[in-house]
């Protein structure tokens, strides 16, 4: 029995060669992560798979035997090559990648997910600073799967720190700059809490 091909627009955040003939890919979506198979052309040269990051739409035929589907059409809709023109931005959106790769298979609602990193990509590409970037995505995550951030890791800050950081989430990041000076230290510590205390991996 064959299934319809399916469509998912998302964004690009790995790819890994399997065999000689195809890459593994993982998108993630308004409907989640999705791990596909992408066939090589045999001539490398017409070969060109989309990037890291980029925004892509694909067609996906799923697999007889119950495996990866496989892509059968994809477009790039819109690149972020700009991540690649810095190491630090480079290297957060390398950690947010791999943050959704981790958690990102199991979300009751991955719609505000998705929101959250297209808005952390977007931030790093403004050239917003790596570390608050990455400090609100996870502190927002967080909070939306359900985990006592607030409450718990928040509480347990100064009151200096926990007004500070208030003001990041509710605030576009491009008027948080002042707040770069500490972010890096509150990433470190706001990481230490989820390993801890939380099954996400980070």
């Amino acid at each position: 029995m064959s299934f319809p091909a399916f469509e998912v627009k998302g964004v690009l955040l790995s790819q890994e060669e399997t065999g000689e003939n195809f890459l593994r890919i993982s998108i993630f979506s308004e409907v989640g992560l999705q791990r596909c198979l992408l066939r090589k052309a045999k001539k490398k040269k017409l070969f060109s798979p989309p990037d890291l990051f980029d925004d892509v739409e694909v067609i996906l035929k799923p697999a007889s035997a119950g495996g990866l589907p496989f892509v059968k059409e994809y477009i790039v809709h819109s690149k972020r090559r700009q991540l690649g023109t810095n190491f630090e931005k480079f290297e957060a959106a390398g950690l947010l990648s791999r943050f959704y790769l981790a958690n990102g298979e199991h979300l009751l609602d991955s719609s505000v997910f998705y929101k959250i990193l297209r808005s952390a990509l977007r931030a790093l590409v403004d050239e917003m600073d790596p570390s608050t970037v990455l400090f609100k995505a996870l502190f927002v995550f967080a909070s939306k799967e359900g985990l006592p951030v607030k409450e718990a890791w928040l509480q347990s800050q100064k009151q200096t720190i926990r007004k500070q950081v208030i003001e990041l989430v509710e605030r576009p990041v491009a008027k948080s700059s002042h707040l770069a000076v500490y972010s890096s230290e509150w990433l470190s510590s706001l990481r230490n809490w989820l390993r801890a205390e939380s099954e996400l991996i980070c």
